[in-house]
């Protein structure tokens, strides 16, 4: 059974029904807070944040059945038990067609044994409704994950396996199509948070304007069309992690926004005036130098210095070579039709394969393996003849001609054009493999410019 702290705000005019479930609800682990009628308890609901109502139906003022209808339409993912006697049973059984979770009756002597039983059934559906909830918003595929054989990757699922256990934010850094989600899933499967959801969301993919309420959820009437409320992907990622792929794209607003909820695990749905509170880890990714975006004004560098506090490089397929046949055979098994057996490649066919330099990673090998079963009607061994086919002509690894006769100022050049055509254009990366300072980096780019 789940041990998720579900915040409970109790809602009675009566002291003793308040103290009763107020104990059984923290012998169960919950957060509580109490209120002694439907305006206060109104009140707490507007600033504060609840996972869970339980009121009493009949109450002087505001009663229970306009808490409820406040919070179905103002706060939707909020579940609200009612309370009542054995007289108001009807008033109950309307107030579940109406919207609410559950009912208990305050039997005589009232104890706290069905309210424990109630709240063990609700953590039960708590914890189905965020894994439907995962599954609907992009949560990651859960496919093989191949094992590289290559120094470079097993070097990465080492740096992997000692930064999963810790609850810090990590920085995913690499090419287009490196396998920067793959990475994301290895470290959400070993970290302790491995039972809870983990939600994807691609930030350059998603509206400047959309992207705020896909995370942080909105109120009902927040914009035009939010007809009622909707919780955010953070509130999907509860107990688990959020992986923000591209994270350089995101707008500037939205990276204060992110700021404050990695400071204090604290955000705002739009539209509200409540903060919220999520226990999640945030991993994000990017293909782009983000330190370069951070001089360009389009990066905070106080946000980078909170994602960043562990950063894993993943390494482009050029620099793993080794790892083309497992991924291949990979690839291919999973291009298998149901009956059939899998295509297998040619030793001399994968080694062709090792002679391009796959400027699109893994995802371009996918798609030129993906296009070769697509059109190729054989059923035996993929040959190197139709690999030519589909592979791209520009499949050298590089000569550069003879540079021995060339002013040393252009054969540096051409050695730092081609650090950073290997590290996939991330200048501080190269600044590193050059051993230089990032400015002198960009100062010598800019004079090749200028001369060029």
């Amino acid at each position: 059974m789940s041990t998720e702290r579900i915040r409970t705000l109790i809602i009675d005019d009566e002291e003793f029904v308040r103290l009763v479930v107020e104990q059984a609800l923290r012998e169960e682990g919950c957060d509580t807070l109490t209120a002694s009628g439907g305006q206060a308890g109104l009140d707490l609901l507007r600033t504060g944040d609840f996972d869970c109502v339980i009121t009493d139906l009949r109450m002087p003022g505001v009663d229970g059945r306009a808490v409820l209808r406040w919070v179905k339409d103002h706060q939707p993912d909020v579940d609200v038990i009612v309370l009542t006697g054995h007289g108001d049973v009807k008033d109950a059984v309307a107030a579940i067609k109406d919207g609410a979770w559950d009912f208990l009756i305050k039997d005589t002597p009232f104890d706290g044994a069905a309210v424990k039983a109630a709240l063990a059934k609700l953590r039960t559906v708590r914890d189905l409704r965020r894994e439907n909830l995962a599954a609907r918003h992009g949560g990651f595929r859960q496919e093989a994950v191949v094992k590289g054989i290559s120094r470079a990757w097993r070097t990465l699922e080492t740096q992997i396996a000692q930064v999963a256990p810790s609850q810090a934010p990590v920085l995913i850094q690499g090419e287009t199509g490196s396998g920067k989600e793959v990475v994301a899933r290895l470290l959400h499967a070993q970290s302790r948070r491995a039972s809870g959801p983990c939600i994807a969301i691609n930030c350059g993919a998603v509206s400047r304007e959309l992207l705020e309420s896909e995370l942080f959820g909105y109120e009902k009437g927040a914009f035009t069309g939010a007809t009622t409320a909707k919780p955010g992907l953070i509130a999907a990622a509860e107990g688990g992690a959020l992986f923000l792929d591209e994270v350089g794209e995101m707008p500037g607003p939205m990276q204060v926004s992110l700021l404050r909820f990695l400071d204090r695990n604290e955000y705002r749905p739009v539209g509200s005036t409540r903060t919220l509170r999520a226990d999640v880890r945030i991993i994000c990714a990017t293909n782009r130098d983000l330190q370069e975006l951070v001089f360009q004004g389009r990066f905070r560098d106080d946000l980078l210095y909170r994602i960043n506090t562990v950063t894993l490089p993943v390494p482009p397929l050029r620099e793993r070579l080794e790892d083309i046949p497992a991924l291949v055979g990979h690839i291919l098994h999973g291009l298998r039709l149901p009956g059939t057996t899998a295509r297998t490649a040619a030793s001399e066919s994968l080694a062709h394969l090792t002679t391009y330099r796959w400027p699109g990673n893994v995802r371009e090998l996918r798609n030129v393996i993906e296009r070769l079963v697509l059109m190729s009607p054989d059923t035996g061994p993929i040959t190197r003849e139709e690999i030519m086919q589909v592979l791209p002509r520009s499949s050298t690894t590089g000569a550069t001609g003879d540079q021995t006769q060339l002013p040393l100022e252009e054969i540096e050049r051409l050695h730092i054009e081609r650090v950073l055509q290997a590290s996939g254009g991330n200048k501080t990366k190269a600044a590193q493999t050059l051993q230089i300072d990032y400015k002198t980096l960009l100062t010598k780019l800019k004079k090749y410019e200028s001369h060029h």
